[in-house]
C-alpha cells in the first residue's frame, strides 16, 4: 500500500513538471518569409501564418492546413502586422494599403478597405471595431463587420506608426518612430495628449500594465499616467535601452544594449539585476514579452529563452534547428534556424515562426519521451590518436521536444568528469584539455567516453564509446572548428536518430 502511494506521488511530480515545460507539438511548412514583417495570430481554433505573400490557416491542435489566401497564385503584396480574428472573419493588412476581412472557415474574401498608406502597426479588435495604425501616421477606426470607418476623418499623427495599438478603457495609445506616445479617443478619434520622449528611441512601442504606461527612450525608462500622459517616475541609466520594455501586473522589465536584464516594481524601485548582474544569454531579436510570469526572449541566435522573475534565473532554452546536413551556400552547417519574431501565446502554449517559413508550436501538456541525440563525436567510435597535449574533444547534441538542458550536460573520460562547455544556440559541446592545468596526458591503451544530457523534460542520453590511445603517434594538429552559422536554410525538419552518433 505504502509503495502504491508513493508511486502515484512520483507520478503526479513527473506530470506537474511535464505540465510546466514547453514541447514541440507540431510544426508547419509555409513558403520561406525572411524579415517577415507579420507575427502568427492566434485565433479560436487555428492560427494564421503570414509568409510575406499568402496567409495560411493552421488547425491550432493539429498543425494541419485549413486553407490558404490566395487559394491559387501568392498576393503581389506583402502582408503585414498580426492577424486578428472576430465574428467569424480574420482581418489582415498588407503593403498596398489594403485591410482585408477573409472568412475563418474557407479563408474567401468578405471586405477591402484601402487606408492612404500600409497598416504598419500590429491592429486591435474590440467591441466589433477594428483599430488600424498606418506607415503615415492614420489610424482608423472600421466596422469590422463590412469595413466601414466609424470616424469622420482617421486620426493623424503625421509619422510611422509601428509595433502595436495599445487599447485601455476607450483610450489608444501608439508610440511613432519620430518620439512621441499619442493618446486617442476610440469613440471618436480625438487626440486625448501627446507625449514627447525627451530624447531619441529605438523602440517606440509604449507597454500598459498595472496602470500605468511603459516606455523607454535611449538611456531612459519612463512610466506615464495614461490618463494624462504626466510622468510618474522615471530611471535613467549609463547605457542605452533599444528594445521596448515588458510588464505585467508585478513588474516591469527592461533589456539594455549589453545584454543586462533589469527588473523593476511598478514604483520604480530596481528589484533585480543591480547588485548582481542578469546577463540574458544571447542578444534579443525584438522586445520581450512577460507572460504567465515568465519572461520570454527571442534571440538572434534561433533561441528562446525563459527566465523567472523576478530574480532573472535561466528557466528554459530552446533552439530552433534545421535538419542534420544542413548548409548554407559556403557549404557551412547552419546550426540554428533564424527567428523572425517573439513567441506568440495560445491558450495552452506558443508558436514561433523562422526565416525558412517554419511555424513551430510548442504546449505545456505535451509529454515528451523522447531523449536528447548524440548526432556526432570527435573522436569518434575507436578513433586512435595520441594522448599528448592539448587535446581537444567535441561533439554535437540534438533535442527537439523540450531542449537539451545546459546544467545538464557533462562529458566523461573512464568515469571521471572533463571540463566540457556546452553551447545551446550550435548544440556543440567541448573539451579543451592543456598543458599547464589539472589535465594530463592519456596514457597508451583503450578509454573510454560518455556524454551524459538531459532534456526539460527529464529524458537523458547516456552515450559511451571507446578510443585508444598510442603515444608512439605524431600528436595531431589542433582541429580548426568546423565553420557554421545560424539563418536562412533549406525547409525542412524532423528528427533523426535516437541516442546514437552519425559519423
Amino acid at each position: 500500500m505504502r509503495k502504491t502511494i508513493w508511486a502515484l506521488l512520483f507520478g503526479l511530480i513527473v506530470a506537474a513538471a511535464w505540465a510546466q515545460t514547453p514541447a514541440a507539438m507540431w510544426r508547419f511548412f509555409g513558403n520561406p518569409a525572411a524579415n517577415n514583417p507579420a507575427l502568427p495570430g492566434v485565433g479560436k481554433a487555428t492560427i494564421y501564418y503570414p509568409c510575406l505573400t499568402r496567409l495560411y490557416a493552421v488547425d491550432l491542435e493539429s498543425g494541419t492546413l485549413k486553407w490558404q489566401y490566395p487559394a491559387d497564385a501568392p498576393l503581389n503584396t506583402t502582408i503585414l502586422g498580426q492577424p486578428v480574428e472576430g465574428d467569424g472573419l480574420v482581418y489582415i493588412g498588407t503593403s498596398n494599403g489594403n485591410v482585408l476581412a477573409l472568412d475563418v472557415n474557407t479563408g474567401s474574401l468578405r471586405w477591402v478597405f484601402t487606408a492612404d498608406s500600409a497598416p504598419t502597426a500590429r491592429p486591435v479588435l474590440d467591441e466589433g471595431v477594428l483599430y488600424i495604425g498606418t506607415g503615415r501616421g492614420e489610424l482608423y477606426a472600421l466596422n469590422a463587420r463590412n469595413g466601414e470607418p466609424l470616424w469622420r476623418e482617421p486620426y493623424r499623427a503625421d509619422d510611422y506608426i509601428s509595433g502595436k495599438l495599445v487599447k485601455e478603457g476607450d483610450t489608444l495609445f501608439f508610440g511613432t518612430n519620430g518620439g512621441f506616445v499619442h493618446a486617442v479617443s476610440a469613440a471618436g478619434g480625438r487626440r486625448r495628449w501627446l507625449f514627447r520622449l525627451p530624447a531619441p528611441n529605438y523602440d517606440s512601442q509604449p507597454v500598459f500594465a498595472n496602470g500605468s504606461l511603459y516606455v523607454t527612450t535611449n538611456d531612459v525608462v519612463i512610466a506615464l499616467n495614461p490618463n494624462s500622459g504626466a510622468v510618474r517616475w522615471s530611471r535613467r541609466f549609463n547605457t542605452e535601452f533599444r528594445l521596448a520594455p515588458a510588464a505585467d501586473e508585478n513588474y516591469v522589465a527592461v533589456i539594455t544594449r549589453e545584454n543586462r536584464l533589469f527588473v523593476f516594481d511598478h514604483q520604480g524601485r530596481i528589484v533585480a539585476g543591480d547588485r548582481e548582474p542578469i546577463e540574458l544569454l544571447y542578444e534579443p531579436l525584438v522586445a520581450p514579452e512577460i507572460h504567465n510570469g515568465k519572461l520570454w526572449v527571442a534571440t538572434r541566435r534561433g533561441t528562446l529563452l525563459c527566465y523567472a522573475l523576478p530574480d532573472g534565473k535561466l528557466e528554459w532554452v530552446y533552439t530552433l534547428r534545421p535538419p542534420e546536413g544542413t548548409v548554407d551556400q559556403n557549404n557551412r552547417r547552419v546550426a540554428y534556424l533564424a527567428l523572425t519574431g517573439k513567441p506568440v501565446f495560445t491558450p495552452n502554449g506558443f508558436v514561433v515562426a523562422t526565416a525558412e517559413g517554419n511555424l513551430t508550436a510548442f504546449g505545456y501538456g505535451w509529454v515528451d519521451r523522447i531523449a536528447p541525440q548524440v548526432v556526432r563525436t570527435v573522436p569518434a567510435i575507436g578513433e586512435m590518436l595520441s594522448g599528448q597535449l592539448p587535446l581537444d574533444f567535441t561533439a554535437r547534441l540534438r533535442d527537439d521536444g523540450s531542449g537539451i538542458n545546459p546544467a545538464s550536460v557533462q562529458w566523461l573520460l573512464n568515469d571521471e568528469p572533463l571540463p566540457a562547455e556546452y553551447e545551446p544556440s550550435l548544440g556543440e559541446v567541448t573539451v579543451r584539455l592543456r598543458a599547464g592545468t589539472a589535465a594530463k596526458p592519456l596514457p597508451d591503451g583503450r578509454h573510454t567516453m560518455t556524454l551524459i544530457a538531459t532534456d526539460w523534460a527529464g529524458n537523458t542520453v547516456r552515450y559511451t564509446w571507446a578510443i585508444y590511445i598510442d603515444n608512439s603517434l605524431r600528436r595531431a594538429p589542433a582541429r580548426p572548428q568546423q565553420q557554421q552559422q545560424g539563418g536562412p536554410s533549406a525547409p525542412g525538419g524532423g528528427r533523426g536518430g535516437r541516442g546514437g552518433a552519425d559519423f
